[in-house]
């Protein structure tokens, strides 16, 4: 759902955007105020590529210094139309081939295989594009066919990297890589970040291809490490001992205790945890001091969660998570967050932990205001509890926690949204967000966004005065179908 900030700009509010920025390019160019070597940086906190276009159109200071941020990334558009079994393709190769001076901005580049498939005659033009990224640094691959007729495409794009300095490689297939495409990938060398993600076919761990990327890969992505023995992928992670981020899929979950005790700079683990075999008698102490940890599990029965608690402390036995992410899965319900594993994290990680995520377990309204309470940094909280008539007990929960920014608490027994009425618990929210030493800006209660700013109003008399505003954003449940509807109207609920 996108936030209220994303909401679409109308024409006026683009014309009146570009006005400002041409006034303020026009006073730089007269006066000096701003320099043009600081402009970049201003810009490239843009995430819309709709605003980078625009400041590119103002004057040729912001054209100079909006071009390199445009085209730093370029990707390829592919708008399928499943009844007509065609598609729209929209390739960024035109536009580099009429202007290739543009081509030495270029540092990342995606490419899929639905080009082939249903714009053959563009193929060309596309690794002529390629050949021109004199400073490419990333390349990413795609391609969803499950009968992996795109390859031959992919080994052509291969063949060009190997004269480029490219860093980091991003290979996302459903079919898999056939032995030809794998003995040309381990001639790479030099690689700060892989990631393989293949749905079908042998699974690849870097076998062979560790030993020649351990002097430089710090990000690896293995998405498919079902039925490789524990002993194997141990031994392929070893010729590793850069990394700072690993995320495995199907990876044994007894083998991650051991890789964590040789890989001492890894800083960022998502794995999962596959239950009672999982936990090994490893007694080593994890040489790695983990700041971001994700965990995936699933169960079908609530017990296959007992010891997935300890299994996880055991990953973090020092003060440095500071991220944390549980997606925990049962087919009998919804896992209940233990009060103690909260408490023996905070035991530990109480000065560093900022940033607490479990939507799919349970938590306790009196949990959650415990959380809040044990970690007084804590800046991002979202997790699943149950609805609650009494507004105030919200307010309760976060009393304690003045460097919490936003929560996210999913209901999981809430009503539809249209039998609600949202303005009920604006007034709690708005208590919590007004509380002093507070700094929440942002509370989602189960459909319903609450989002608090101070905005400039006019007065009566005409003069500006600031005022605390709180606009809330309502997602319409939509009871005879499978999905969510967004409601147009953003309501304004301070009155």
């Amino acid at each position: 759902m996108p936030s209220i900030d994303e909401r679409p700009r109308t024409k006026a509010d683009t014309e009146l955007r570009s006005t400002r920025l041409g006034m303020s390019s026009q006073k730089m160019g007269t006066t000096g105020a701003l320099p043009l070597d600081v402009l970049p940086l201003i810009l490239e906190h843009l995430s819309d590529r709709r605003e980078l276009c625009t400041c590119a159109q103002l004057s040729k200071a912001f054209h100079h210094a909006a071009t390199p941020l445009l085209y730093r990334t370029l990707d390829v558009r592919v708008v399928t139309k499943r009844r007509l079994q065609t598609a729209i393709v929209v390739h960024p190769s035109v536009t580099i081939l009429k202007k290739p001076e543009y081509a030495k901005y270029v540092r990342h580049v995606r490419e899929s295989g639905a080009v082939g498939l249903y714009r053959p005659e563009l193929i060309e033009d596309c690794r002529k594009a390629l050949k021109l990224y004199v400073n490419l640094e990333g390349f990413t691959w795609s391609d969803d066919t499950a009968e992996g007729n795109n390859e031959r495409d992919f080994v052509a794009y291969l063949d060009i990297l190997h004269t480029l300095p490219v860093r980091e490689l991003v290979i996302r297939t459903f079919y898999g890589l056939s032995d030809e495409v794998w003995e040309m990938l381990q001639d790479f060398t030099g690689l700060s970040k892989v990631s393989i993600w293949c749905m079908e076919g042998k699974p690849r761990i870097l076998q062979g291809w560790s030993e020649k990327l351990g002097a430089s890969l710090t990000h690896l992505e293995l998405g498919r490490c079902s039925g490789v023995p524990a002993s194997i992928l141990i031994s392929v992670l070893s010729h590793l001992p850069h990394l700072r981020a690993l995320r495995l899929k199907g990876a044994p979950s007894s083998a991650i205790l051991e890789i964590l005790t040789f890989l001492p700079h890894l800083v960022v683990l998502d794995t999962e945890y596959f239950g009672h075999a999982a936990f090994s008698r490893y007694d080593d102490v994890p040489a790695a001091s983990l700041k971001e940890l994700t965990i995936r599990t699933s169960s079908v029965h609530l017990q296959g969660f007992q010891q997935l608690w300890t299994w996880i402390r055991r990953l973090i036995p020092r003060p440095s998570l500071e991220s944390f992410t549980l997606n925990a899965f049962s087919t009998q319900g919804e896992a209940l967050v233990p009060r103690g594993f909260i408490l023996d994290m905070a035991s530990i990680h109480r000065d560093t932990l900022r940033h607490f995520t479990a939507d799919s377990t349970q938590m306790t309204l009196a949990d959650i205001e415990c959380l809040c309470t044990v970690f007084p940094l804590l800046e991002t909280l979202s997790c699943s509890t149950l609805f609650a008539p009494e507004g105030a007990h919200y307010e309760e929960v976060v009393a304690k926690a003045n460097n919490l920014r936003e929560i996210r608490m999913n209901m999981n027994n809430w009503m539809p949204s249209n039998k609600m009425d949202s303005a009920m618990y604006s007034e709690p929210v708005r208590k919590s967000m007004l509380r002093q030493g507070s700094v929440l800006r942002l509370v989602v209660l189960g459909y319903i966004v609450y989002q608090g700013r101070w905005v400039y109003k006019k007065a009566e008399d005409g003069t500006d005065q600031v005022e605390f505003d709180i606009a809330c954003n309502v997602v319409q449940y939509i009871g005879n179908t499978n999905g969510f509807q967004e409601e147009a109207a953003i309501q304004d609920v301070t009155g």
